[in-house]
């Protein structure tokens, strides 16, 4: 903590100095400014910028491109400074907590699967980005499922007619490089972004592992110690096209595409130490290594169509997308008891996997009233997931060696889901006020098919109404208020709720066929105040009840197959939850050479389940924090200093803790020739403290882990971008999905 105010402390100095040294040059100016330069300057300052952060009805947006301090980033790091939002080591997107949150892309679903999702956001220029919305309360409009809203990344703008080049490379000591090259090219009615890269990377794992099981009288039947080294190295070359027809001001055609091949190979060796006490036993002490090799080939295609009738109100919008991804992987794995060399392993694995989505939509605007209108909408979806994994196992005999197909760890299985669902909302302003309602249906449909076990398939379907009332208030001195109510749900998927058991080596996950749709209550009040020569401040609050919580429980059971005590994972209904909290945002402006930005969370977490057959209900109540704190300064016209300190605190769920992350960040930014050469040097978590703890407190299965993941320690990443063309086009480089004028 001690650290933490001194970079605070250096931090306010460097803006204190920065702005002695800009009134000092401004006063020695002030004598030699020519008529010339004196309208110059009027026109500057009449010009006015959007705000890093405002309130728009159910959104909260963040002006990426009005944000100096993060151009040099990625849309991960972009999405950290979003309020509410947290992404993790491993790429994973949460809201306030809440993982089952929906990314849309320029207006659309992204419809990708969550590995390249994942890899989307991670290589998005943050500088190709115009805006993030978050709706963490999302209207009839949107999809009832989920209850962690919605996070909208919006990456075209209006461009005037020219073109934009740019080329360079990014990378960091881990290491990584990626070069890349993007051009935008737009007139009246056409326009055209495109971005290429490839990328490079190595990373380094590591991580150490404890864990205890006892059997249903508390007797202890076995630990573990385990320190595992995992390696990897990742190639991929990523394409992205977008591009706008207008050929008249009633019609408007978007298309976008992208393509990203990527290749992995994987390593690891893992040392454990084992010890059986109550089953079989004995020292079963063992080192493992394990080498993989693989190729995903992803891509996606949307295409969508909206024309405007006399009324440029009155609109019908058509939407078609596709998302697809192939996963093929082949590796070996080599198991060596320390005492038992009879129960050695050798075996060979492969996975072939492949996921295709298609989207369609239609959607009606129909503006009954000059200050009111009438959305209607209809959208179908559908998905098929192919799932096949082989396992072979050695077997020697004094004859020959040869591989056993082993049939309780391959698997295929196949997934088809479809949904259907339609929205109405009606919309109506008085003056500042602002009343919003709607009402959604949805029907889901799952289909689970096991090649290898027919007993285990389903089908399912769901349905519900869903509905959402948003009210907002806008004074003239930009006081902004809003209150809303939501109802959602959070479906389970196919594989939840099979009975079906994935086995590995030492433990196996299964289904629930008791799962429950899990519906939502939630109310939100916010106030948003903008405030002239300095920033806005805001105050947001709200409240979630659960009913039939999703959680994952950590368990241990004898399985007759192990013929011992076996850790499993099982998806469960963790009964009613409560979610409350309060979050805090201030973005203090000096102008334009200097920005402070904090964004502080407090929230609770209540709920109680039952545990296997005991009388009293396992009860889960965690308060946590957390805080950034954001510095922005340009000095000498040229230099850019960016620095951020950032905490989470630990947060407690099912049996599970997680510990707390905090990290200070440092970077600088310079350009010359006229803005056409840029170069960026970060040092991520500049002291190394970052580090991910896990402890799981069930009764039966102690179990902790701490990991440590190279690119997110302390980490140096640099990068020299070069750009030529129309500086206004920069902001519209690598457009991805369907975007809205």
């Amino acid at each position: 903590m001690k650290k933490l105010m001194v970079t605070i402390a250096v931090m306010a100095v460097v803006g204190g100095l920065y702005a002695q040294q800009n009134d000092t040059i401004a006063s020695n100016k002030a004598d030699t400014v020519s008529p010339k330069q004196a309208m110059e300057l009027q026109e500057v300052g009449i010009s006015a910028t959007k705000p890093v952060y405002m309130t728009d009805g159910e959104k909260t947006l963040y002006n990426v491109s009005e944000d100096p301090a993060v151009q040099t980033g990625t849309a991960a790091d972009a999405l950290q400074n979003t309020p509410g939002v947290e992404v993790d080591v491993e790429g994973n997107v949460t809201l306030r907590g809440v993982s089952s949150v929906e990314i849309w892309l320029n207006n659309r679903p992204a419809n990708m699967n969550a590995e390249a999702l994942k890899n989307f956001l991670q290589q998005l220029p943050a500088s190709n980005i115009e805006r993030i919305e978050v709706i963490t309360n999302p209207s009839a409009r949107y999809s009832a499922q989920g209850t962690g809203g919605i996070i909208n990344i919006i990456t075209v703008s209006n461009i005037k007619k020219n073109s934009f080049l740019s080329f360079g490379a990014r990378g960091t000591i881990a290491p990584e490089v990626i070069p890349f090259i993007s051009y935008v090219y737009s007139d009246r009615k056409f326009s055209i972004s495109t971005y290429l890269h490839y990328w490079y990377s190595t990373s380094h794992h590591e991580i150490h592992s404890e864990s205890a099981m006892y059997d249903n009288s508390g007797t202890l039947s076995s630990n573990m110690s385990s320190n595992y080294t995992r390696r990897f190295r990742e190639d991929q070359i990523g394409l992205f096209v977008n591009a706008t027809w207008t050929p008249d001001t009633a019609n408007t055609f978007y298309f976008s595409g992208g393509l990203y091949p990527q290749w992995t190979n994987f390593g690891r060796v893992d040392s454990t130490k084992w010890h059986e006490y109550l089953y079989h036993p004995g020292d079963y002490s063992y080192w493992e290594t394990n080498r993989s090799k693989s190729f995903v080939a992803s891509g996606y295609a949307g295409l969508w169509y909206e024309h405007k009738f006399n009324n440029r109100r009155h609109k019908l919008s058509v939407t078609a997308s596709y998302s697809g991804s192939g996963y093929w992987m082949n590796g070996t794995i080599l198991r060596d008891y320390a005492w038992n060399e009879l129960s050695d392993r050798d075996w060979l694995q492969s996975y072939d996997y492949a996921y295709h989505q298609t989207y369609t939509s239609l959607d009606y605007t129909i503006p009954y009233h000059p200050n009111g209108e009438i959305e209607a909408g209809v959208s179908g979806n559908y998905t098929f997931n192919k799932n096949i994994v082989k396992y072979d196992t050695l077997v020697n005999t004094e004859a020959a060696s040869y591989y056993v197909n082993d049939h309780l760890r391959s698997m295929d299985r196949y997934e088809r889901d479809g949904s259907f669902d339609a929205y109405v909302t009606l919309q109506h302003r008085f003056g500042g006020l602002t009343l919003k309602g709607g009402l959604r249906s949805e029907m889901l449909s799952l289909n689970l098919d096991y090649s290898n076990s027919s007993s285990h398939n389903l089908q399912k379907l769901y349905w519900g109404l869903f509905p959402s009332i948003h009210l907002s208030y806008r004074t003239k001195n930009m006081h902004n208020f809003k209150l809303s109510y939501t109802r959602r749900v959070n479906n389970p998927q196919a594989t939840d709720l099979t009975t079906y058991r994935t086995y590995d080596e030492d433990s196996f996950s299964t289904g629930n066929p008791d799962l429950l749709q899990a519906y939502t209550n939630s109310v939100e009040a916010g106030w948003t105040k903008y405030i002239k020569k300095f920033g806005n401040i805001g105050v947001n609050t709200w409240f979630k009840n659960t009913k039939d919580e999703f959680s994952t429980l950590m368990d241990v059971c004898y399985d007759p197959y192990f013929g011992r005590m076996v850790s499993f994972t099982q998806p469960i209904n963790a009964g009613r939850t409560l979610n409350t909290g309060v979050e805090v945002n201030v973005n203090y402006q000096l102008k334009t050479f200097m920005s402070i930005r904090f964004y502080g969370n407090l929230y609770y977490m209540k709920s109680s389940f039952q545990f296997r057959d005991e009388e009293q209900a396992y009860k889960v109540d965690n308060l946590g924090y957390s805080f950034r704190l954001n510095f922005w300064a340009k000095l000498w016209k040229v230099l850019e200093v960016n620095a951020s300190a950032n905490y989470q605190s630990k947060s407690v769920s099912l049996f599970t803790t997680m510990g707390p992350r905090y990290s200070i960040d440092l970077g600088l930014r310079a350009e010359f020739w006229k803005h056409r050469i840029a170069i960026y040097v970060n040092v991520d978590d500049i002291f190394d403290w970052n580090r991910n703890s896990t402890v799981n407190g069930n009764p039966y299965f102690n179990y902790s882990d701490t990991k440590r993941v190279s690119w997110q320690a302390r980490t140096l990443r640099f990068g020299l971008i070069f750009k030529f063309g129309r500086m206004e086009l920069e902001s519209a480089q690598a457009g991805q999905g369907q975007g809205e004028r």
